[in-house]
């Protein structure tokens, strides 16, 4: 008796121990490499969910030897099968069936061109010449114009963001700190200006906003100035 008391009470402890383990993740388009909010992902055996917030980020309950699906509309469903709980960098593939895209190359992003079938899916308003305007309801209320407009927004923050890139980046911010690693990392992330702020500098005003924001980033104490993310794991 002892001994199936020892056993079931292992046991329990072995459940709680998998049931409590979380799993986390971002989830990207794999060639645009945007970061997919809204994403379903679901663990097949437990029958838990999450969805991806705006950063593409996630976290679900999940163990080793569990499978994990990701969907997103617009996009193929896809599976992983987990075989460790590291956190996880999902690439979804775009499914041209819905989106007739243009495949972006690596040395210009042009989104209104080399998505331009996105743009067009996106528009309410039909304007032809010598016609006057009309609203088209289907893509104001279709499934397929919700995802284009979605999926628009998303290629225009992703102009801004490697705008930022540009002139905010780990090599410039190498040349006048000594920071590299997990710091480096989070550096970036603590200290990264929106695009109205970055316009107003010139590369003087860059310089000195890097300098005082190392300053002001080496006074934190040392857990600080590295991801909670990445401590937690």
């Amino acid at each position: 008796m002892r001994l199936i008391a020892l056993l079931l009470i292992l046991q329990c402890y072995l459940v709680q121990q998998v049931s409590g383990q979380v799993v986390t993740g971002t989830v990207v388009d794999r060639d645009s490499r945007l970061l997919l909010e809204n994403v379903e992902v679901n663990n097949v055996i437990t029958k838990e969910k999450a969805t991806t917030n705006a950063k593409g980020e996630f976290k679900i309950k999940a163990t080793v030897n569990q499978t994990l699906v990701f969907i997103q509309p617009g996009y193929f469903s896809d599976t992983l099968f987990l075989i460790n709980v590291k956190p996880i960098r999902k690439y979804m593939i775009l499914n041209n069936r819905f989106l007739n895209t243009v495949e972006i190359k690596a040395e210009a992003f042009q989104p209104e061109i080399q998505y331009a079938d996105v743009y067009r899916k996106a528009k309410v308003i039909r304007l032809a010449q010598n016609q006057p305007f009309a609203l088209s309801l289907s893509r104001i209320f279709g499934r397929e114009g919700k995802f284009a407009r979605r999926f628009k927004r998303k290629l225009e923050r992703e102009v801004t963001e490697r705008k930022i890139d540009q002139r905010f980046n780990e090599k410039v911010v190498k040349a006048l700190t000594p920071l590299t690693g997990a710091e480096l990392d989070y550096f970036m992330v603590l200290y990264r200006p929106t695009i109205k702020k970055l316009d107003k500098m010139d590369d003087d005003d860059l310089k000195f906003y890097l300098m005082d924001a190392y300053k002001e980033f080496k006074a934190l104490p040392p857990e600080k100035r590295i991801s909670p993310s990445l401590k937690s794991n």
